[in-house]
């Protein structure tokens, strides 16, 4: 009983830790679509501005796509239109790979990941063809290498997509974007002290009483 315990709390320490590596944000390095499925031909959720603050919750095994969250949204982005923010540089997803970033490797399965976040949505109704839907490898990337890896590592034979430029060498975030996100903390941060403080007067009314 005593090891069963012992079991759960390491699993829920290492939960914790999974959670706590997913808790910084990513950044789209362009204005990309974010797609419901890793795949060009998937409906488009919506277009992602260069610059905003998002969360990878996973990537494909070659690291073509990767599965983020947007605000409310969900979907897929390619992968070389993410950065991260490390040691005060902004560094692209695929120079340092989803493992140096604790983001998990994932896998697509449509009805699954349709049923959790596209229920009601207008492409929803398409579900059939699109559970049955044989996603196509991405043209012009390939699978990282093993071993160590160097930065840009994937250019040499990357194609840009279709409608794009190319990803940048260097990437720094506008300072539009910071302050625009320091608009939004501040937002929240006075939202949440005008809850509290409609809790405290709910709480001295009862005590009241």
């Amino acid at each position: 009983m005593r090891l069963r315990r012992l079991f759960a709390v390491a699993a829920a320490v290492a939960t914790l830790g999974v959670a706590a590596a997913h808790a910084e944000p990513g950044y789209s390095t362009a204005n990309v679509n974010m797609r419901t499925g890793p795949d060009i031909d998937f409906p488009s959720v919506g277009v992602i501005p260069e610059g905003e603050p998002l969360y990878i919750e996973g990537c494909l095994r070659d690291e073509s796509w990767c599965d983020v969250r947007w605000g409310p949204e969900r979907g897929w982005v390619f992968s070389e239109y993410l950065a991260f923010d490390y040691r005060g540089e902004m560094v692209l997803l695929p120079d340092y790979g989803p493992a140096f970033f604790r983001i998990p490797i994932v896998t697509f399965v449509a009805a699954d990941y349709w049923g959790r976040y596209y229920v009601g949505r207008p492409w929803y109704r398409d579900r059939a063809h699109w559970y049955g839907y044989r996603i196509r490898p991405r043209v012009g990337w390939y699978a990282p290498p093993p071993g160590p890896r160097h930065r840009g590592w994937w250019r040499s034979r990357y194609v840009v997509p279709r409608g794009m430029r190319p990803p940048p060498e260097r990437w720094q975030r506008a300072i539009r974007h910071e302050r625009h996100e320091e608009r939004y903390e501040r937002r929240e941060e006075r939202r949440d002290d005008r809850r509290d403080r409609r809790h405290d007067r709910r709480d001295e009314h009862h005590g009241r009483h």
